[in-house]
This record gives structure tokens, sequence and C-alpha cells, in this order.
């Protein structure tokens, strides 16, 4: 800001004398302007306010008249024409409106049939066709509303309400209508209009049908073209008197209201508005010369005087000289005042920018470093300074012991610091007391106020007055800082005010560090959580970033890339996606893939060493607010088991239905031929075909048996009933059910084999199946050997066979459900045997194996010994 000249303010004020003026000039012409239209806007809202009353009125009054007509029309007697009960319908809806003038009813042709009143002159007889409101409602089906006409016995205009009666097909059948007078809007008219309003109603033909003046109904003179809006604003009749007219269009009838109020009324306030503002103008013009006078003379030349020392005391706080305006101080009035005030506000100024560099020290200080007791030896350090006390400290909560005690400390000896403590609920304590209210508690004279504890304590350290103000924040216990002076002193407020912004820095230090330490202890424990939870994903993850670099790996993608450990952050993505396209095949789509920045799928196989699985790679980009990308995430997943739980649905539905089928197929073909009336079977052959049926319904209830124990098994709802049973017993019990001499089978038990703990049914399958299995996969005529022994406190069972025996590329999925063996030709069934006989086996506790042994196939299962009440086996030998 510059310092300026001294004629520079009287060219300002006249300008902004002249700018004065010219606004109360503009101001004047836009109220004038913004009034005349906000009069007209009021006088065109009044306008349509009153014609929106009227149509409603208008439009009740039709739409009564017009539910009346409708009534009669939905009458039985209306509808037949039946002309004997016409007088008895027509005579109460007559009555009921005054301003009815005829009731009538014509017949599909346009032929009056029937009218009420029925005096002389009557048109029964006469043809209507020609009038418009008999055509219109001939090709419509609502009620229809004809245009004004005169009437020729009343020479009065009227309106025609006109509904369409129907037949049971809903063909024309005629009219009944209702002539109104419209006599009665006149008056309504002329009744709202008063004195001053010109209203006026036309019809949709543009008639004029009804107004508030002389004006006669029906004159062509005074026709609406229907098609015309009304301009807004002001226009004039011929007379030359101006009008605010304003237009409303009535949607149900198709009628118009006109409403037009005299300008002169309208815009009364206006005319009054400028005759004012002239006067005001001569008035301004005349007053503004002697307060020039006066302005230059007793305010502009002081004001000049006081704008040097203030653009001195802006430039130069420190320096400025008070000089030029000392003389102006004896003044009593408002200058005066104002030069007295810029030296008070010198020395303020002065003070107040002291205090402000230090708080913005200590402030800086306080964000820049999180050494606490540093920053708080530095807020006690400045509170010295600015105050100009010996002796401060801080008091804060020893969360150990529950007192509060000193945290920092100066001009107090040690030994009285170290011995200084408060119980939070001390009720002696001025320290405490402000805690507790959160408010400053001071001490002018200690030796005047009765504290005699204090008054001790205060005695040997040399204080006589003390302000304690609280230190409050939401993360730490409360505190307080502690003044102390050595003479009777009551604290200002500036002093208070001072010291309350020293707490809240000491505050905000504290909990400054405090929050620091939760944050730091929250990030790392969220960031632990998450690593955690994403290492044990079962699915691999790798995020990129825009760069293409790794933001993040876990291991189960590294195992899946063939990495012995994740990629470090920073580490190029190709390097690890190399590696992962080198077990992958096919791997052309998954490189198309991993090279795009897009969302995509690709489901591919992968293989190391001898391990194959079927692998997901899923892409997702990650993209910021405005659809900026960010980066990726890409989400390896084993799909191994979902695809191999799709195959073996399809394998179920293929072998359950080639299995249920087969066997179907033979009962229904022999008992069909059983069944032949034209064939006679002699008993041999009768009871063959009756063996095949019985072995395929045996086969049959066999796969259905085993469905059963398979879905039990995966249920976990299998029940088991174990009692103690000899194992040769069941082994002879699984031979009989088999009921086969084409292998010869040697059974080898030890004579002292003890019984084994197992339900007996469930164990009997397992040797069938095992046994079944023996039997389709080998030669007629090869042994089958079965033998037992004990080992490790159970008994363990072989079935051998000498067959060709398990590839080894099978072995490894020979228990898994409708597994079955390609290319082998003997191979029938389900693939559900061996499935089932491991479930079994597990379920009683044992396990069940393809042992190593050759030639042919040997499994291996095991079952629990039998363990009598005192819980030792039992030594016998099948008892």
């Amino acid at each position: 800001m510059g310092r300026g000249h001294p004629h520079d303010l009287r060219t300002t004020l006249l300008a902004a004398y002249g700018l004065l003026i010219g606004w109360l000039v503009a101001l004047g012409l836009l109220f004038h302007f913004w009034s005349a239209d906000r009069l007209l806007r009021d006088a065109e809202a009044s306008n349509r306010a009153l014609a929106q009353a009227v149509g409603l009125e208008t439009e009740a009054w039709l739409q009564d008249a017009i539910q009346g007509v409708e009534a009669l029309a939905r009458m039985e007697a209306v509808r037949r024409h039946d002309l004997r009960a016409l007088p008895a319908l027509f005579a109460p809806a007559f009555s009921a409106r005054p301003d009815a003038l005829m009731l009538f009813l014509l017949d599909r042709r346009g032929v009056m049939r029937y009218h009420y009143p029925e005096g002389p002159g009557s048109t029964v007889g006469w043809d209507f066709s020609f009038w418009n409101y008999f055509q219109a409602a001939a090709q419509g089906n609502g009620p229809v509303l004809s245009k004004g006409w005169l009437s020729p016995t009343t020479g009065k205009p009227v309106v025609t309400i006109a509904v369409p009666l129907k037949d049971e097909q809903g063909a024309f059948n005629g009219l009944v209508a209702l002539n109104l007078s419209l006599e009665r809007l006149s008056t309504v008219l002329r009744t709202v209009a008063g004195g001053s309003l010109d209203l006026r109603l036309y019809d949709a033909t543009g008639q004029l049908i009804a107004a508030s003046g002389p004006l006669i109904p029906l004159d062509p003179t005074h026709r609406l073209d229907p098609g015309e809006a009304v301009p807004p604003g002001l226009s004039r009749d011929p007379e030359g008197r101006a009008w605010v007219a304003t237009s409303l269009f009535l949607p149900r009838t198709g009628w118009r209201i006109l409403v037009r109020r005299p300008a002169d009324e309208a815009l009364a306030t206006l005319y009054m508005f400028r005759r004012g503002l002239l006067l005001l103008l001569v008035l301004v013009l005349i007053s503004g010369f002697g307060f020039w006078y006066l302005l230059t003379h007793q305010a502009l030349r002081p004001l000049e005087a006081i704008a040097h020392f203030s653009w001195e005391l802006g430039e130069h706080p420190g320096s400025a000289s008070a000089a030029p305006i000392l003389r102006l101080t004896a003044r009593g009035d408002q200058i005066g005042h104002l030069a007295r005030s810029l030296l008070w506000m010198q020395a303020a100024i002065e003070r107040r920018l002291s205090e402000l560099r230090t708080l913005l020290d200590t402030g800086r200080v306080v964000l820049s470093s999180l050494e606490t007791e540093a920053v708080i030896a530095t807020i006690l350090e400045q509170i010295q300074h600015l105050l100009r006390v010996p002796t401060c400290a801080l008091f804060t909560l020893d969360e150990r012991t529950g007192w509060y005690r000193v945290r920092a400390v100066r001009g107090l000896s040690p030994d009285y610091a170290r011995g200084l403590s408060f119980h939070p609920d001390d009720p002696r304590s001025p320290t405490m007391r402000a805690i507790r209210t959160g408010r400053p508690v001071q001490i002018a004279d200690i030796e005047v106020e009765g504290y005699p504890e204090l008054r001790e304590r205060a005695r040997r350290e040399g204080f006589r007055s003390l302000l304690a103000v609280p230190l409050q924040a939401r993360h730490v216990p409360p505190a307080a800082l502690v003044i102390y002076r050595p003479d009777p002193h009551p604290f200002s407020e500036d002093e208070v005010s001072l010291a309350w912004n020293f707490a809240n820095l000491a505050a905000f230090a504290l909990e400054h560090a405090v929050l620091y330490a939760r944050s730091d202890m929250l990030l790392q424990q969220q960031t632990r959580r998450l690593e955690t939870l994403i290492e044990h994903l079962h699915d691999g993850l790798i995020m990129e970033s825009r760069e293409r670099e790794i933001l993040y790996m876990n291991r189960r993608a590294a195992e899946w890339c063939g990495l012995e450990e994740p990629c470090a952050p920073g580490c190029s993505a190709d390097i690890a996606y190399a590696a992962l396209l080198s077990h992958l095949s096919p791997s052309e789509e998954a490189a198309r893939l991993l090279e795009r920045t897009d969302e995509g799928t690709v489901e591919v196989r992968w293989q190391r060493d001898a391990r194959a699985r079927e692998l997901r790679i899923q892409s997702l980009p990650v993209r910021g607010e405005g659809e900026e990308r960010l980066g990726r995430i890409l989400v390896l997943r084993d799909i191994t088991v979902e695809r191999e739980l799709d195959r073996a649905k399809s394998a179920l539905l293929s072998a359950v239905s080639h299995e249920l089928r087969t066997p179907l197929a033979a009962i229904q073909g022999y008992t069909t031929t059983l069944l032949a009336e034209d064939v006679e079977w002699d008993p041999a052959a009768r009871r063959e075909f009756l063996q095949i049926i019985l072995e395929e319904t045996e086969r049959l209830a066999h796969l259905v048996n085993n469905l059963l124990d398979l879905s039990r098994l995966e249920a976990g709802a299998l029940a088991l009933n174990q009692q103690p049973y000899p194992l040769e017993a069941l082994i002879a019990r699984a031979r009989r059910s088999l009921r086969t001499n084409t292998h010869p089978i040697s059974v080898q038990l030890p004579p002292d084999l003890p019984p084994v703990d197992v339900d007996a049914a469930r164990v009997e399958v397992v040797f069938r199946n095992l046994l079944d299995n023996a039997l389709r996969y080998t030669p007629p005529g090869t042994p089958i050997t079965i033998s037992a022994g004990v080992a490790d406190g159970v008994v363990v069972i072989r079935v051998r066979d000498e067959g060709p025996g398990i590839p080894p590329e099978h072995r490894g999925r020979l228990f898994d459900r409708f597994y079955r063996i390609p290319g082998q030709v003997r191979s029938s069934g389900a693939g559900l045997g061996l499935a089932i006989c491991k479930g079994f086996i597990e379920a009683h506790g044992g396990r069940i194996w393809l042992a190593d042994e050759g030639p042919g196939a040997t499994f291996v299962f095991t079952l629990p010994i039998w363990r009598g009440d005192d819980g030792r086996a039992d030594p016998g030998g099948g008892g």
C-alpha cells in the first residue's frame, strides 16, 4: 500500500459522491422498471388466480350438469326410449337445475322423441341431425359440449350437453341432452368483477358467451380466435385506455376466460414512486455541498495525518513515529479517539507480533518433532519468556499409580518437583479443580486466599500466585499447565488466553505422540493380518503396478510360477509370467491374457514334474476414480476338483444310465416273453427265464445299494452296527453271494486269528466288491487268494488275483468315484465298488490300498480287532 497524496482522498470522495448520485439514479430507475415489471406480474398473477377460480367454478358447474345427463343416459328406460317412463325421469332432473331450459331425447336419426317441459311449441318429431352436437355424439363415446347458441324461444345464450346412448353391441342409439342457460355465468362474472375488472368467457369456437360488462353474448363483433393467445403486459383498447390482460384456457371444456384489469389501478404505487425519487435527488444534491465543506476541514485533513501514521505503523511497526497525531489525541470527538486508539494499537501490535512469532515457532516445533519431552520443554521456555514468569510446570497422569505428577518443570527445585503429586479427587488442589472443571483456575494471592497447605509450599518455593490451565485431548488423559509468579498477580484475560494457547500446543504434542504410536501399531497389526490372510489363501494372488512391476505375490502364486520364493516388490512381472507360462499348456491364450491389461479369464493345464492340475487365470484391472488404470490383480485358482466333479457327474449319468438300462431291458424282455400267449414254454425254459430275471433284479438292487451307500458316506450319515464277528464267516458270506465257479478261491487264515469288531453287512460288501473286481478283470480259471494276519494291533487282509494287474498310471485314482480303467473290455459297472470299499473301511477306522506286489493285483485293508469288556483283544480263533 502506497502513502498517496492529500488530493487523492478528495478526488476519491468526489468520485464516490458522484458515484453515489449515479447509483441512486440508476437504482431508482432499476427499481422503477423492476417495480413496473413486478406490479405487472402481480397483476397478471392476480388475474390468473381469478381466472382459475372462475374456471374451476365454471367447469364444476358444467361437470355437475354433465353428470346429471350421464345419470339419465344410464337409465334403462332412457336407453330403450320408453316414452311413457320419460316424464317421471326427466321432471325431477329438470327441477333440480334452475339453469336448465330443456331436457330432450333424440333417436339414432336425430329425430326428437321427447323433451321436457312438454308445453306448447313442442318440437317432437323434428329432425336435429344437422346440429354439431348430434354429429359429435354419434361419432364419439363420451359427453359432448356444444358451442354457444341463442335459444329461439327465449333469445338467450344457451349451451347443450349431449350424452350418446349405446345399445348392447356398442352401436349409436340416439342421445339424451340438456340445454343450459348461460345467463348464470354472466351474473357470476359481474359479481366477481366488482366495478373495475372486465371478465369475459368464450366457448371453444371463440364466441363470447358471458361477460361482466355490457357486452352482448354471442355478438359476432366480440369474437376471440381459439388459437389466439393474449400477449402479456399492457394493452390498450380502441378508446386508448391501458389494461393488464390475462387469458386462461379450460382444457376440460375448451373454453377460454379473459380477465382485464385497468393499468392505472395496477400501477398506482409506481407513479407515486417516480415523484418521490425526483424529490430525493434534489435533497441529496443540496445536502452534499454542506457535507463536503465540513468533511474537508474536520475530517479529511486529520485523516491524512492518521493515514500517514497508519502507513508507517503497517510498514515499520517497531519504528513508526507518533508525533503527527499527538495533537489530535486532545480532541474529544471520534478523530481524537481514533488517534488514541492508534497509539494503543501500536503497542498492542508489537506485543501481539511477539506472541504470534513465539506461538508459530512453538507450533512448528510441535509439528516437526516426535520428541515429546523436547517439545514440552520448548513450550515451557516460551511461556516463561512471553508471560515473564520464572516458574511453570506440566502435570500429567501417572497411569501406573493413578496420581498426577510433574512431567516437565522450569524454575522449581528438583526435590520439590519430585515430591509433588495430586490425587484426581483432591478437592484442595487448584490443579485438580482445573482438570475436573475443564476451565482455568487462578489464585491471585495465596497468602490471602484460604489454601493452608498450598501456602506452606508457596513460601518454600517462593511463589505468591498461580494459574492452572487444563489440557484436554481425546486420546490422552487430562493434564494441566501450571504457571507460578513470585508476586500477587491477578492474571488478565490475555494472559489466560495465551497460557491456554500454549496448553493446547502441549496437549497436541502429547496427543500427537500417542496417536502416532497407536497408528503405527495398528498399521503394523493390520498389515500383518492382511499379509497372513493373503498368504493362507488357497488361490495365487499377484498384484501388478501400472509399470508391470510386482507389488505383491503370495506363496501360492510363487508355487504356480515354479519359484522357490515370491518375487520381491519392484521385480518385473515379466519374470514371474515367463516362469508361469513354462508350466502351462496351451500357453498362447494365457500369454495373450498376461500381455493385456483389461479384464479376462483363461483356463489352462498346469504341469510340473509329475503333477498336473487344471488352472484358471483371471485378470482384474484396478482403476482410479477417473477410470485411470492403476494396475491389475491376477488370481490363479486351482479348478482341478471342479473339473473332476464335472467329469464325475458325466460319468455318473453315463454309467448309471447304462447300468440301469441293461438289467431293465433284460427284465422287460424276458417278462414279455413269458407273458406271450401264443407260445407254450416248458418248465425248464420258464425257470431259466425267471433265473435270468432274478439275476438282473439282484444286479439292479446291487447298483441302487451302491449309490445309497455312496450318498451316506459322502453325507457322513453312515451308522455302523459293530459286533464281534469271525473273519472266516464274513468271507464265506461274501463267496455265497457271488454264486460263481469260474475261479478257484483260496482262503488262508491262521487258526488263532481273533474276531474283528465290524459291521458285518458293510464288511461283507467290501469282500464282495473286491472279489467281484477280481472275477471281472481276470481270465476264467485264474486263482484268487484271501489271506489275513495280525500286525500293529489290527487285522490285515489281502485279496490277491493273478490277472493282468493295474497299470501304474491308474493306481492313484482306483478309489475315486465312477473311475474305471479305460480299455478294459471286461469292465462293467458304474465304478463305485472300490470307492464304497474305501468308505466302509475308513468308517471302521482302517485303511485300504493297492499293494505293490505282483503278478496280478493285491488289495490290502485293515480291520479293528474285537476287544472284550476288559478292553483286551480276544485271543480266540472265531468264537
